[in-house]
């Protein structure tokens, strides 16, 4: 291999390393601390702590993949009382934050405009499995994704007049949902959650996806909360890993798109 060839494969591996990490960073950020605000009661720490007998999680064990990788039982909770284990979200989470980062990457190029998207994409697993996990979606996240999505579309020099048209076009579509449809249905078809997710969400958007949003994010609702049901979760499906899930599709798909 040429010498300039195998610099580039070089410089190309960092780049894909550098976005994995952001991914994989943020993902296990927001799941840790995602978790524990959505846990926390008024007046309690924000520090990420064992559940039972509320040590304080040291900063090894918040440590993006180490944290679970290094202990002796990796599906234990890294706590001496040891009453928590099955702790399969965390590094699944860490793992997707990994991925959508490369894959972030491998679309945006290495410049300024990437670092916003790897970030955004690896906040999206955290997002969708503490949904899961406690049926709503932190403010402190949605507030991130808001704002990692408005550094994506002024670092890519695009149109942010018709992303905020978008966001409010959608927050008032997840309101409608929300207020009006909720009621006259008789049971909470959206959570208000969901519906700061929306907004956040259309500040990734364009005019031209935000139908594609919608209607995907709709689908995929209906195809997980049917399999969700069949493997006895429940009659709710939580909303954010159809909604989650859309919007990833939708930014890489742009993203793609973009020169």
């Amino acid at each position: 291999m040429p010498h300039h060839q195998s610099h580039h494969l070089i410089a190309h591996i960092l780049h894909l390393l550098a976005g994995g990490g952001l991914g994989l960073v943020m993902a296990s950020f927001a799941q840790h601390f995602g978790v524990r605000s959505a846990d926390r009661l008024p007046g309690e720490t924000r520090h990420p702590l064992c559940l039972y007998c509320m040590r304080p999680s040291t900063w090894q064990e918040l440590s993006p993949l180490f944290g679970w990788i290094m202990r002796p039982d990796t599906l234990a909770f890294p706590c001496h009382c040891g009453q928590r284990r099955g702790l399969w979200m965390q590094p699944l989470v860490e793992i997707l934050g990994l991925l959508l980062g490369v894959v972030g990457m491998v679309l945006a190029g290495w410049g300024p405009h990437a670092i916003p998207l790897c970030l955004g994409l690896g906040l999206l697993p955290a997002i969708a499995m503490i949904d899961l996990q406690f049926g709503l979606i932190p403010d402190g996240l949605n507030i991130l994704l808001a704002v990692f999505g408005v550094w994506w579309v002024m670092a890519g020099g695009e149109d942010i007049a018709a992303s905020l048209i978008v966001s409010g076009s959608l927050l008032a579509v997840g309101l409608f949902c929300a207020l009006v449809y909720s009621r006259l249905r008789g049971k909470e078809m959206l959570g208000l959650g969901d519906v700061k997710f929306f907004a956040a969400a259309g500040l990734w958007l364009q005019l031209d996806t935000a139908p594609w949003f919608l209607g995907s994010a709709g689908l995929l609702g209906v195809a997980l909360g049917y399999g969700w049901q069949r493997l006895g979760g429940g009659k709710e499906f939580p909303f954010a890993p159809a909604l989650c899930l859309a919007l990833a599709a939708c930014v890489v798909f742009h993203a793609a798109q973009l020169p």
